[in-house]
């Protein structure tokens, strides 16, 4: 445990230079700074899937522990056997996938669907019909046409989801334990793009804002969940664009410490409006998990290390969105103007709204590798030049990761590289109408 020992306190000591965080904050990436070897030694459960490809032979295969075991069984041998051929091969060259800052294959995906290795290249199709292009995947693994497979993949970043590299292939079930419930959908609505002219983005599934009674009080269903306004189409013109903002929820106590990232835009008059003419001045783009219980936003620890959360994207109107936040949980929100030039923050709207409603099916959040702050910097990164792109460099690549996962860390870093300004007064339950007003 002496090593153990040693590497939590270097994680800690590296924290301590990113940015101020109390011991609760600081204890998930702790954690990840520990091996598997050390986390066992933690008594923490982290199951490996690919524990099942070096036992699929053995007598004990039904008992096998993936990353849930209520899946294990959902294929015989027999079938697992058809679909893996080389059986012991399993990953021989590339299971352990290096993960660089923003430019290796780090977004984990479950998702269902068939394989075509004759293709050239070879393609991985969703049931949902999204093809993704294969870039690498287990020697083991042979052509199994119109067969469907769960497979454990990764794509490239959040802004790079055409190529998927797969690692393993999972029970057909594995994707449903991390489905949201209707009860969820119905309250995170996934967004996407009903049209696109020269005028701008037509969107659905828009959260407008909380819905209130004529005496102003605001509305709430039956499970104390804030009932939101969902307009039938949203109108968005990029040309209206006067800023973009890097935003972060914070603790409104000590250590006041960052716990949400998220990108925010301001408009002209008549940017962005719904079908009936109604008109705000702002746009929330952020990425969330799937809420287990709906309106509850999902806190384990470890199972965000884990992965067992699934990625949602939220559009929202910035007005909304601030209101809904702060009576909520009472957080302070503050938006980091960005400094990129105009076209590049179009650039920046563009992009976010695009990958925002693109399918994402099967995509797993993860505390360190694809969470709020991973999208906000990734996204930026995405419009800037390939000599001003935040990279790994030559610092231990846990230092790299913290900065671009805490809040507090990730607008450090902007702010030292230039690309975003001093924030704006914060906003909590007191003031929260100021918002973009002149």
């Amino acid at each position: 445990m002496a090593k153990t020992t040693f590497k939590a306190a270097l994680a800690v000591g590296l924290l301590l230079l990113l940015g101020p965080l109390n011991a609760k904050a600081a204890e998930p990436f702790i954690l990840d700074s520990l091996s598997a070897e050390n986390l066992r030694d933690l008594k923490l459960p982290i199951p490996k899937a690919n524990a099942f490809l070096e036992n699929i032979n053995s007598p004990s295969f039904g008992t096998i522990a993936l990353q849930d075991e209520s899946l294990t069984d959902s294929l015989t041998p027999a079938q697992w056997n058809e679909v893996f051929g080389a059986g012991q091969e399993a990953g021989a060259e590339w299971q352990d996938l290096s993960k660089e800052l923003l430019s290796d294959f780090t977004a984990r995906y479950v998702i269902n669907g068939t394989l075509q290795l004759e293709n050239v290249p070879p393609t991985f199709t969703t049931l949902t019909g999204k093809v993704y292009t294969v870039v690498k995947y287990p020697k083991w693994l042979k052509n199994t046409g119109s067969t469907e497979l769960c497979v454990e993949g990764y794509i490239k970043q959040q802004d790079i989801t055409s190529e998927l590299s797969i690692e393993t292939v999972l029970p057909l079930t594995a994707a449903l334990a991390y489905a949201p419930s209707a009860a969820t959908v119905a309250v995170q609505r996934h967004p996407y793009i009903l049209s696109k002219d020269s005028r701008g983005y037509a969107l659905a599934n828009v959260n407008w804002g909380v819905q209130h009674s004529a005496d102003g009080k605001r509305l709430k269903r039956e499970d104390g969940v804030f009932k939101f306004i969902w307009p039938k189409s949203v109108t968005v013109r990029p040309d209206f664009l006067e800023a973009a903002y890097v935003g972060k929820k914070s603790l409104q106590s000590l250590p006041y410490a960052g716990v949400h990232g998220f990108l925010a835009f301001k408009f002209k008059p008549g940017g962005v409006t719904d079908e009936n003419g109604n008109s705000v001045r702002g746009l929330v783009i952020s990425l969330n998990t799937y809420s287990l219980v709906p309106g509850v936003q999902n806190q384990g620890i470890i199972d965000g290390l884990r992965g067992k959360y699934a990625v949602h994207y939220n559009i929202s109107s910035a007005e909304g969105y601030v209101e809904q936040n702060v009576f909520t949980d009472g957080n302070r929100i503050s938006l980091y103007p960005l400094t990129l030039p105009r076209a590049r923050q179009i650039q920046l709207l563009e992009n976010a709204m695009r990958q925002a409603t693109a399918n994402r099916t099967g995509e797993m959040y993860s505390l360190i590798y694809n969470s709020c702050t991973n999208a906000v910097v990734s996204f930026i990164n995405g419009v800037l030049s390939k000599d001003e792109k935040i990279a790994a460099g030559w610092m231990p690549e846990i230092v790299y990761r913290l900065r671009a996962t805490i809040p507090d860390a990730a607008t450090a870093l902007l702010t030292k590289r230039g690309l975003i300004a001093k924030p704006l007064p914060y906003l909590d339950e007191t003031n929260y109408t100021r918002l973009f007003r002149e």
